[in-house]
This record gives structure tokens, sequence and C-alpha cells, in this order.
């Protein structure tokens, strides 16, 4: 009996600890300022704003996307706004994709890593990444 139990229990770890390193999810930024809920879409992964600490601008209306270099784009939504698009898994990482920042309206090269609860997100202006920042983002459950 205890052996069959001991190999139930060795059957299951792997799976829990790639449940566990799994980027899908909701993720806090660094700085508090934001939730993002990273999804599947066929093989690529992509995240979205779900949750704002500042949802409204002064006037009490939806923040908007202001820094948007694109003038027809300057009025949709934050809320909702897909900032990660097309990262692929790439052994533990996550790779190939861009990030977007609403603060300043620029796209950048982006990769991922999962370390635990905490996501390094690394944006960079090159794709090797070598000139950019990491942000760590932190899992919400």
């Amino acid at each position: 009996m205890k052996k069959i139990f001991m190999c139930m229990i060795l059957a299951v770890l792997p799976v829990m600890a790639a449940m566990a390193q799994d980027v899908i999810g909701k993720w806090k930024l660094g700085d508090g300022s934001a939730v993002v809920e990273i999804y599947r879409s066929g093989d690529a992964f992509n995240g979205k704003i779900v949750w704002l600490e500042e949802p409204t601008d002064a006037a009490g209306k939806p923040s908007v996307d202001v820094n948007n270099p694109d003038k027809s784009l300057r009025n949709r939504p934050l809320m909702g706004l897909n900032l990660l698009s097309g990262l692929k898994k790439n052994g533990g990482e996550y790779t190939g994709g861009t990030i977007y920042d609403p603060a300043n309206g620029k796209t950048y090269n982006c990769s991922m890593k999962v370390e635990g609860d905490v996501l390094k997100v690394r944006g960079s202006l090159d794709k090797k990444g070598l000139i950019g920042r990491t942000m760590d983002w932190f899992r919400q459950k």
C-alpha cells in the first residue's frame, strides 16, 4: 500500500510543479498599478489589463491610451487593453513577443520567465534582450 501511495505522489509532483510554473493567470505589476491576465491563444501567450489602480481620469471617465503614437487609438480604454502579444514557450521561458507600454506609447521586444510566484518580464529594444529592463510581476491568487 505504501508503494502505491508513494508512486501516486511521485507521479503527481511533476504535474504540480509544471502547473506552478505556468504563466497563465493574473499578475500584478511590481508598482501595483495594474493587474494583467495572461492567456493562451493558439500557440501564443498574450496579456490584457484586467484591473487598474486608477481606472478613471480626473473627470471620472475611463482611463484611455492617450500616449499611443496612432492618434486613432488614443481614445481606446486601458481596461482590457492587450499589453503582451505573441509570446511563445521556449523551454522554461516565453520569448519572441512584444510588450506595449501605455505610459509612453512604445512597443518593445518581450521575454518572460516564471520563478515561483514571480514573473520576470523583460522589455528590450533589441531581439536578443541585451538593451532593456526586467520587471517583477506577482502572481495573484
